[in-house]
């Protein structure tokens, strides 16, 4: 699975590099090379929308995965879904309310060296976008169902739609001639577009999503005698014991969610911070060199990383040794070939789609090709620390990273490297703080589980995966009882 997932990535690859490439040149073209990189900048704040779930999505798969392989009562990811959206939803709100304030009051022209063509629009169009980004929380657990459900193919295929429709946006709204700082918002319209097809095809699809899963174990629990109840029943409840339980779930999804948070949130500001904090203390064409370069960057990694997501249900499931081994040397494989074509490619493709405008230094391609090798280290890691204590050891990792990738691009810019300090900085922030621990602990942790004996409880063994009860025995409860959770 994880080669053909590779495979089908790697050949829409050349169609989204297209899309992707064909839209930095046009917004070269509309915009001027020194705007491009705020540009791009601004649009892609929402680039991890697909599994911006703060977190909180990560129980989600992790249980759709159980309950797939037959080991988790399917009631119980009824109400999950269903709470952890509402938390999302909650949480979206408080951040498009900030967001919008923070245009209101011109906060984002005040933090960043905007472009004098950007400056009149660029409080309004970052508030849009990051509001469109925070209301469409609740959708980002469509992706983590359909990662759960074994279906990554799928968002391999849909993966087209973002870039596609971006490069529409910024079509249409160049031809129009409307003011260059609204060329940002093609990618959030589309991705939002991605995520709502991805939440039809998670929750209201009658065979690829949850319906689908609920018909598979619906003759099963009929069997056993078991009343399925649904999350609507639950919450409609007046019952002062079904609040309590449920404001208890709600307070142990927020709490369970912290360590996935902490490492999620460390992992996307580690990516995105080089545009960020070359935006504030460099160059704009220090800014236009590195965005060029990322836009190539990130189609590439996105094989990498969508090839290492059906990992996770398999994990979740038995962290055997033998495919910890050849996931591991596939992926590195896969990293160190993309590396090798990133540095051939780079610097005539970007000089090809700006028009000889921008071309990234020498610095700047090797230091993030080198970027690429040390993440497809750390991929299988990633996929195999699910469980609470897994995330606690990711969380502690990436807050590691981002103190490491920070620091080091502000080292590398006041030493005169420019474009290329983020990706340097990358590069050897993800092998000391993921990659080499990670592997030493994924070692121990997989040679201590046994893959024939059942795996012990996470809460009494938080490194080791959850216990596998046969098909047709009692299951106790996930939501309710807090002794039980899973994330």
């Amino acid at each position: 699975m994880l080669l053909r997932t590779a495979g089908l990535r790697a050949a829409v690859l050349p169609i989204s590099g297209a899309f992707a490439l064909t839209s930095a040149g046009l917004t070269v073209h509309y915009a001027g090379a020194l705007a491009y990189g705020f540009i791009t900048m601004i649009a892609q704040l929402q680039i991890a929308l697909p599994f911006a779930d703060l977190g909180l999505g990560a129980a989600v798969a992790r249980a759709v995965a159980r309950a797939s392989d037959g080991k988790q009562a399917v009631q119980e990811i009824r109400i999950l879904v269903r709470r952890t959206a509402l938390v999302l939803a909650v949480v979206g709100l408080l951040g498009a309310t900030t967001a919008t304030l923070a245009g209101v009051f011109g906060l984002w022209s005040i933090i960043f060296d905007v472009p004098e063509t950007l400056a009149p629009r660029v409080d309004l169009v970052m508030s849009m976008v990051l509001s469109i980004f925070f209301l469409s929380l609740p959708l980002g657990l469509a992706a983590r169902t359909l990662v759960g459900r074994d279906r990554s193919d799928l968002l391999v295929l849909l993966g087209l739609v973002p870039p596609g429709g971006n490069l529409l946006m910024i079509l249409l709204l160049g031809e129009l001639g409307v003011p260059p700082a609204w060329l940002a918002v093609g990618l959030a319209v589309s991705t939002l577009t991605f995520v709502s097809i991805c939440s039809y095809l998670a929750f209201l699809h009658p065979r690829i999503g949850l319906r689908g899963l609920y018909a598979e174990q619906e003759a099963a629990q009929q069997e056993l005698g078991a009343r399925s109840t649904t999350g609507d029943e639950e919450l409609s409840s007046g019952n002062g014991l079904e609040q309590e339980r449920f404001f208890s779930t709600v307070r142990r999804i927020l709490l369970g969610g912290l360590p996935v948070l902490i490492a999620m949130a460390g992992l996307a500001l580690s990516e995105q911070h080089g545009r960020v904090l070359l935006a504030s203390i460099a160059s704009p064409s220090d800014l236009s060199e590195y965005a060029i370069a990322l836009q190539m960057y990130l189609p590439i990694y996105s094989v990498l990383f969508m090839s290492a997501t059906v990992l996770w249900p398999r994990f979740a499931v038995n962290p055997e040794p033998g495919l910890w081994r050849r996931a591991n040397l596939m992926l590195i494989g896969l990293g160190s070939a993309a590396a090798l074509g990133f540095g051939l490619l780079a610097r005539p493709v970007a000089t090809l789609v700006t028009g000889g405008e921008i071309t990234p230094s020498w610095a700047v391609v090797l230091g993030m090709a080198a970027a690429l090798v040390a993440q497809s280290v750390h991929l299988t890691q990633a996929n195999l620390f699910t469980d609470r204590q897994g995330f606690w050891r990711q969380a502690a990792m990436s807050s590691t990273l981002l103190i490491l990738v920070v620091s080091g691009t502000v080292l590398g810019v006041s030493l005169g490297l420019g474009a290329a300090a983020p990706g340097i900085s990358m590069a050897c922030g993800v092998l000391l703080a993921q990659a080499i621990p990670g592997l030493l602990m994924a070692h121990r942790l997989v040679h201590r589980v046994s893959p024939d004996s059942p795996l012990p409880d996470p809460e009494h063994a938080p490194a080791q995966s959850p216990t596998v009860q046969e098909k047709g025995e009692h299951r106790e409860s996930l939501v309710p009882q807090s002794s039980r959770a899973q994330y």
